[in-house]
């Protein structure tokens, strides 16, 4: 195992009281628990990266066919409910609009163990890989974690916060990892291009969703310490990055 998965599923087990508790409906609820909502949204994300395990081998039956993605990602909850949740109400529609795209924001202020009910009913091969703690770590993001992404971004995908506000927060704490000009360091996804600006201009609700949570088997962190306003300045501020990936050296170095 890596490293930081082995951290991940250590701490999962150590805090498994916490997470076996979380998630009553109060937002007195999350309170010092924001570390098992990001870790939560980084098993939604992909779990089995998070935990450093093989996804099942070949496409998952139950993912629509005629929607062009690799196998291995049909295994992940976003792959079906989207990265603002909202499956094929939301940006899932654009690949297909498949009724097995469910929205999952009627969950937003469930229980933990109400969602973690549904889960283990509707994908019982999650029981069979995911230990306790970390199925009710998935429910309780998906109970207490989900964010509107129309408080942050407007129709067509623009961060509706304010650039020189984010640009501080950019430099105090994404610049000494993805330097000034945004890339450096970029944990992709497929088809994304290594360059901030591009995957925050064309794939916003993607960068929502990991700006808040952080990337399953990375170092990149969670930002859930900032609020929303802070958030929508600092998408604002990557927004106005070159979206273009740096040039190969023409030198052959």
């Amino acid at each position: 195992m890596k490293p930081l998965a082995t951290i991940t599923l250590a701490l999962g087990l150590a805090l498994a009281p916490a997470l076996a508790q979380a998630g009553g409906g109060d937002d007195k609820d999350i309170i010092g628990k924001k570390w098992l909502i990001s870790l939560g949204g980084k098993l939604y994300d992909n779990l089995w990266s998070a935990l450093n395990i093989a996804p099942p081998k070949g496409r998952n039956p139950q993912y629509p066919a005629g929607a062009d993605i690799p196998a291995a990602d049909t295994w992940r909850c976003v792959a079906c409910h989207g990265w603002d949740y909202r499956g094929r109400e939301g940006q899932l529609k654009k690949l297909r609009n498949s009724p097995r795209f469910v929205s999952l924001r009627p969950l937003d202020g469930k229980t933990q163990a109400d969602v973690a009910r549904r889960i283990r009913a509707r994908h019982p091969e999650f029981n069979r890989v995911l230990p306790p703690p970390m199925l009710n770590a998935l429910a309780f993001f998906i109970a207490r974690g989900q964010h509107d992404v129309t408080q942050v971004l407007d129709k067509t995908g623009r961060a509706r916060g304010d650039v020189l506000p984010g640009k501080d927060i950019f430099e105090g704490v994404c610049i000494s990892c993805h330097q000034a000009d945004g890339k450096a360091y970029i944990e992709g996804e497929p088809g994304d291009r290594p360059a901030l600006g591009w995957v925050t201009r064309y794939r916003p609700e993607q960068a929502l969703h990991k700006i808040r949570n952080g990337v399953p088997g990375a170092d990149m962190l969670s930002l859930r310490f900032l609020d929303m306003k802070q958030i929508a300045d600092l998408l604002a501020y990557a927004q106005t990055l070159d979206p273009h990936p740096e040039e190969p050296s023409s030198s052959g170095d």
